[in-house]
């Protein structure tokens, strides 16, 4: 099959990924460490703090606010502990600005996933394009049966890069997320993206969009 020249979509291989830290492509804090670049992508670790999830019910259908529903825990000193089943979320030490041109996706560690612990449960495209820094948070699950600790700096995914068939609109992005340089709860009073918008979801069957 043809395909235009410059159409294809191709994750960046170490080379690639430190020509676009030095051309400015890829922008990194608090300091780029070429020792930290994987053959496709960049080594990320856990940063300070964690949220914990307060035993509540969620509606998604309200706003709630974010202390309602988490406790922060700093992770420095004793580091990280979850038992089998429990979930928290964390953030990368590290923060990323990337060209239009790009899109990211975070992978967890092998050796993470084989003693079954989830890094990055979903939302793994990562679209952070729009002129500034951006740590990763991180949704950690348990899924084993073993207690597992994770140290403060541990590296726990690789940032990868891939690069977009075309340029997107930085103006386009989302930004219910702007300023994110540690870990972040849900931001449940962004405009949720109902089907057919807000004033079409009603109770019962599912109704016709508004028109």
């Amino acid at each position: 099959m043809n395909r235009k020249k410059g159409s294809k979509k191709l994750i960046l291989s170490r080379p690639t990924i430190i020509k676009y830290v030095d051309n400015g492509l890829i922008s990194m804090l608090p300091s780029f460490d070429s020792s930290q670049v994987r053959p496709f992508g960049i080594r990320v670790h856990l940063g300070a703090e964690i949220l914990r999830p307060n035993a509540t019910d969620v509606d998604l259908s309200v706003e709630s606010e974010i202390d309602s529903l988490y406790r922060r825990e700093s992770i420095v000193d004793d580091g990280l502990v979850l038992a089998p089943g429990e979930f928290a979320l964390g953030a990368t030490i590290e923060s990323f600005m990337v060209d239009p041109g790009l899109a990211c996706r975070l992978d967890g560690r092998s050796t993470l996933a084989r003693l079954g612990l989830m890094v990055h449960c979903t939302a793994e495209t990562i679209d952070n394009n729009n002129n500034e820094h951006r740590a990763v948070v991180l949704e950690l699950k348990n899924i084993s049966e073993f207690t597992v600790k994770i140290p403060y700096r541990y590296g726990v995914g690789m940032l990868t890069f891939i690069k977009a068939s075309e340029p997107v609109d930085p103006a386009d992005e989302q930004t219910q997320y702007a300023g994110q340089l540690d870990v972040m709860g849900p931001n449940l009073k962004f405009p949720a993206p109902y089907f057919g918008g807000r004033d079409a979801v009603k109770s019962g069957p599912l109704a016709a969009p508004v028109r």
